[in-house]
């Protein structure tokens, strides 16, 4: 099935517009949350989402004693095969936690090894989710780097919040890369959708359709099978 990368600055509306994805035969969805932000769903009618808090990266805390951990979740969701559509909320949030956590167990003598370690856990996480038989969305926050365009002036690009040792990993691997936009509706109210082409400023791609916008819902829909 297919991957995809949502981002946008903190606040900007990852969580909800994530969890507008459609669902298919299955009929629900999941949120692995990490980062709280679950809580603004509360304003908002999702009734095919089930949503699990994610606290830990490792298996077993300092002291030996097994918890909870991020990767047994994500992976009995999928055996479980409830669902169309897993939702990581958030990748940049995960990778933070997993950071603390690992350099606060001790495992490490060097803070170097800790940060491989994560490295190369995303890098399979990202790698998994485009080989199962349900679509993934990862979501992270958005940050600015200063580029140099190929006409020599200097620029601002806004890329998914991941360090930039697996950034191109994480955004060669998924399917589609998507920014998240906002545009005011007649009435007023606020309209979110998808930026999925890319550019010299932007971190954006779409290989499933090769759509230069989509919506929240349709970010897995062929344009010949949106509804």
């Amino acid at each position: 099935m297919a991957s995809a990368l949502i981002y946008c600055p903190s606040g900007g509306g990852k969580t909800v517009n994530s969890t507008r994805v459609l669902t298919r035969e299955r009929g629900r969805n999941l949120l692995l949350c990490s980062d709280n932000s679950s809580i603004v769903l509360g304003n908002f009618d999702r009734p095919n989402l089930d949503i699990q808090t994610v606290k830990h990266w490792l298996n077993k805390d300092k002291t030996g004693v097994a918890q909870k951990c991020f990767h047994d979740q994500f992976d009995s969701a999928v055996e479980s095969k409830k669902y169309d559509n897993i939702i990581v909320d958030n990748i940049s949030d995960l990778f933070d936690m997993s950071i603390l956590e690992l350099k606060d167990s001790g495992k490490f003598n060097d803070g170097r090894q800790a940060y491989q370690a994560v490295y190369e856990g995303i890098k399979r996480l990202v790698r998994k989710a485009g080989q199962l038989d349900c679509d993934v969305i990862l979501t992270a926050w958005a940050e600015q780097q200063q580029i140099v365009l190929p006409t020599g002036e200097q620029a601002q690009r806004i890329t998914p919040k991941l360090p930039l040792k697996i950034l191109d990993n994480v955004c060669g691997l998924v399917n589609v890369v998507a920014y998240i936009n906002v545009a005011t509706k007649p009435d007023g109210t606020p309209g979110w959708y998808y930026i999925t082409e890319g550019k010299p400023t932007l971190y954006a791609k779409d290989q499933i359709a090769c759509r230069k916008t989509c919506m929240p819902e349709d970010i897995f829909q062929p344009k010949e099978e949106k509804k």
